[in-house]
């Protein structure tokens, strides 16, 4: 979305308010009148940070350009069953969309489900990347351009020959460059695993609060232990959002994807 439509979004709203709100509780006895201003400080930090997130992964979505082809993550791999795990945990919480009575609390939990799908696509795009960086792995073969490295390397300590010697370091050199991207390739590759399986985590924490919340009902408007649970889905959910989104700034950084 544009700056402008993240800014229209009520969510964004919620957020920031019940961080502001959760702020001005924490410092309301320590500074008195003084965390009034503390608390509209952390809620507006909070809605920049959603509005900054949100129009990055817009903008690379409404300038027009084509989404990357990106191959389907086997269940079987790592990445896959992430995916597995987040759509599990998204089909927990739209089973939940309607069961509230209350109108407030039905929209409260309907934003959760549409926002659920929305995690779940992003989450799909990034085991996409990280299955195409294993078809990449596998075709380089690290191991074999790692042997190659080793025995060239012993060629060149063995090699008198001055014009050979040169030769031979710049070939050295051309396979070591190689096995040093590979190697930034693998490091890279797990740190989009790490993201992925923190995310699918992470959903599955949102789901289980969501059935909390469901199954307090209107009291979550009433009773403190309620309102931290709708505090507490928020702000995970905006963090899982912002990692994701993160995700993608690091996929950025994958030479050949």
């Amino acid at each position: 979305m544009s700056v402008s439509d993240e800014l229209k979004d009520p969510w964004g709203w919620l957020v920031a308010g019940v961080s502001g709100g959760l702020g001005w509780a924490v410092m309301a006895a320590p500074l008195g009148p003084v965390a009034v201003p503390v608390g509209l400080a952390i809620g507006a930090a909070v809605l920049g940070s959603k509005v900054a997130v949100g129009a990055m992964r817009g903008g690379s979505e409404d300038d027009g350009q084509q989404r990357d082809r990106l191959p389907e993550a086997s269940p079987n791999s790592p990445q896959g069953q992430f995916v597995q795990r987040a759509r599990a945990a998204a089909r927990q919480i739209h089973g939940l969309a309607d069961r509230p009575a209350d109108p407030g609390l039905r929209a409260e939990v309907a934003q959760v489900d549409r926002e659920a799908g929305t995690v779940v696509a992003a989450l799909r795009e990034l085991a996409g990347r990280v299955t195409l960086v294993d078809s990449a792995l596998q075709a380089a073969d690290p191991a074999q351009v790692h042997q190659e490295r080793q025995r060239l390397e012993s060629l060149l300590a063995a090699e008198t020959d001055p014009q050979m010697r040169v030769e031979r370091q710049r070939v050295l050199d051309s396979v070591t460059a190689r096995t040093e991207s590979l190697a930034r390739l693998a490091r890279l590759r797990e740190k989009l695993l790490t993201r992925a399986q923190t995310a699918a985590s992470d959903l599955e924490g949102l789901a289980a609060r969501t059935g909390e919340l469901v199954a307090v009902g209107t009291s979550a408007y009433e009773g403190d232990p309620a309102g931290q649970i709708l505090a507490d889905l928020t702000m995970s959910l905006e963090s899982v959002r912002t990692g994701l989104a993160e995700a993608e700034e690091v996929s950025r950084g994958l030479p050949g994807v």
